[in-house]
Order: C-alpha cells, then structure tokens, then sequence
C-alpha cells in the first residue's frame, strides 16, 4: 500500500485500540495531532506528524509503497520514537501492539 495509505491505516488502528482499550491520555494527545480527518487533503492535523511517520517507517518504504506486513512493525517503530524524543508514556500501547505481531 502507498505510504499515505498506510499513515490512515496505523492511524485507524491507533484511534480503534485508543477508544476501545486504553485511556492513555499521551495517545490520545498524539491521535490529536495525527488526525487525518481535519483538512480535506486527509494529512495529519500536525505536518510534523507525519514527516516523523516518515522518518520512522523509511526502512519498510520499497518502491514508494509498505507491505501490509511492514503495518504493525512501522507504527511499533513510530510510538517508540514517539516514547523515546518527546518523552510520551505510551509502554502499554507498544506492548498491546508488541502482543500482535
């Protein structure tokens, strides 16, 4: 799939798992500044968001597109990045999706 297909996809999973399973407020901050659903050209709220997409998932990008497969593995790799520069408490959303894969 494109690589904007796959930002909506991980974005969907993401907002799924948010109100089905968790109340983790740092999530609920980064689906925020995610949401593809606020301007018509359906990118994220916040640019930077998805340029840090970008940045995360390069490694799974061949021939301008991400395997189905890659999905999982890409948006573990974003939350983590996430955790990690910004200081996001997001362990219990990386570990569900660790459980996943």
């Amino acid at each position: 799939m494109s690589i904007q297909e796959a930002y909506l996809v991980m974005y969907n999973i993401l907002n799924d798992y948010y109100f089905q399973e968790s109340d983790n407020h740092y999530l609920a901050s980064l689906l925020s500044d995610m949401d593809p659903n606020v301007f018509m050209d359906k990118m994220s709220a916040d640019p930077a968001t998805y340029f840090d997409w970008l940045s995360c998932v390069e490694r799974y990008i061949v021939n301008e597109e991400i395997k189905d497969e890659n999905i999982i593995l890409a948006l573990r790799s974003f939350l983590r990045f996430y955790q990690q520069e910004f200081g996001y408490q997001l362990e219990d959303v990386i570990d569900y999706f660790d459980l996943r894969n």
